[in-house]
């Protein structure tokens, strides 16, 4: 198991490189980071869960603060795909 969430090398700032994206690309992109959101918090659950394991409170902020920017990006892409949708 990995230690913490690795963004991608490819990360795309927020509706920097998303608004030119197709439709069926953005359901996969849609995809992709859901399933990252839930690996990370699977893992996050599992390491914060272990009992006689001290970690520092700044892993506790670094999951928080990796969740957030992954559910932003899904708000993001949602957002795209319902404006191309209704259009």
């Amino acid at each position: 198991m990995s230690c913490l969430w690795k963004p991608e090398k490819e990360v795309i700032v927020l509706m920097g490189g998303y608004e030119s994206m197709k439709m069926s690309d953005l359901e996969q992109k849609l995809q992709q980071l859901r399933e990252e959101l839930e690996e990370l918090e699977e893992e996050r659950t599992i390491v914060l869960g272990q009992t006689g394991l001290h970690l520092p409170g700044s892993t506790v902020k670094k999951y928080e603060a990796e969740i957030n920017h992954i559910k932003k990006q899904i708000e993001t892409v949602e957002n795209l795909l319902n404006e191309k949708g209704s259009n």
